[in-house]
This record gives C-alpha cells, sequence and structure tokens, in this order.
C-alpha cells in the first residue's frame, strides 16, 4: 500500500510559538491559553492537554493573546485535524473561518 505523501497544504506555515486563546463555541468545554506550534494566514496548530476537541468543533480564536489587552482580535475558526503526540499532548489543527466582530456580524 502506498502512502500520499504529496502536501496538500496551499498556504505556507510558519514555525511560530506565541499565546493564543481557544474558547469552544460548546458551553460545557473550558477555554484554554495554549501556546502555538505553527501558524498560517488560514489557520494555526497547537498542543493542548485537554481532550474535548474533535473534527468539526466551532471555536473562537485570539491569536498572539496577552491578558487585558482591548485591540486583540477574535476570530470564528473550526477544528480540521487532531493529532496524538508523543508528549501525551494533542495537536489541534484549526482553520480561521472569519473575523469575530459585531460590526462585521450585524453587517455595518
Amino acid at each position: 500500500m502506498q502512502i500520499d505523501t504529496n502536501e496538500r497544504r496551499q498556504v505556507r506555515r510558519e514555525e511560530l510559538s506565541e499565546p493564543v486563546l481557544i474558547c469552544p463555541c460548546d458551553p460545557d468545554c473550558p477555554e484554554e491559553v495554549c501556546m502555538t506550534l505553527n501558524v498560517s494566514r488560514g489557520g494555526l496548530y497547537f498542543a493542548t492537554t485537554s481532550g474535548h476537541y474533535f473534527p468539526g468543533m466551532n471555536v473562537i480564536v485570539t491569536p498572539n493573546y496577552r491578558p487585558n489587552d482591548s485591540l486583540q482580535r477574535e476570530y470564528i475558526g473550526d477544528v480540521v485535524r487532531l493529532e496524538r503526540l508523543e508528549d501525551g499532548k494533542w495537536g489541534v489543527a484549526i482553520r480561521i473561518l472569519m473575523l469575530n466582530s459585531p460590526e462585521f456580524l450585524a453587517g455595518t
């Protein structure tokens, strides 16, 4: 059996470690601050010990998170991939779908 090893990503990833706030849209799942492993224009990949993520899960993402910074941007995204990492953590890939902005959502 041959495995397809062609890269399917259309946007280049940059290895970047920065804090990211992940807020699942499910109120039963807690928010958490994690460190990214890589980022791109259209998404990010982070490691977590939490096991509540699943493909298709909607989340609100705050990249380069800093508490009490009113200028941060939030984005709506969804989980597209999970991977079990060597250290017992989960690798979670999130696709950014849109800016989470009251002005944008209201159509003004």
